[in-house]
């Protein structure tokens, strides 16, 4: 990853309060880096289709009305000018087989929603720690 562009993190939820948990976690880890949240999955299918700085890392919700998770991965997967993007399942629940077909789709990360805010701020750190020895 370039050391000299800030770390740009999008959340694709379609529960706000998701957004201040990170918000608040990003805070408290004290790490500076441009956040974005997408209260559906069109939101961000229309953002990322037009923005000239994508996100490095995108955490998707599973459970979406309209489009799911899957979905979005899978257009974002599918269309090769979004290669740079890195989709991270961050949801309540995922079945066995429903990793197995992410797993298919190149999404190598789920978190399921951590019930703790210490769990969260691991996941978060441990994930940009890992985008950033890239």
């Amino acid at each position: 990853m370039n050391q000299n562009k800030k770390l740009f993190l999008a959340l694709v939820d379609d529960d706000p309060d998701e957004e201040d948990f990170f918000r608040i976690a990003l805070d408290f880890l004290g790490i500076e880096c441009d956040f974005k949240f997408f209260s559906s999955a069109p939101d961000f299918v229309s953002y990322i289709e037009t923005a000239e700085n994508l996100p490095d890392i995108v955490f998707v919700d599973m459970k979406m009305p309209k489009i799911t998770g899957q979905e979005l991965v899978r257009m974002v997967r599918d269309n090769p000018k979004f290669d740079s993007i890195q989709a991270v399942i961050y949801t309540a629940h995922i079945s066995d087989r429903e990793k197995e077909i992410m797993m298919t789709m190149g999404t190598f990360e789920f978190f399921i929603k951590p019930t703790e805010f210490a769990e969260l701020t691991q996941m978060l750190r441990e994930m940009i720690e890992r985008k950033a020895l890239k």
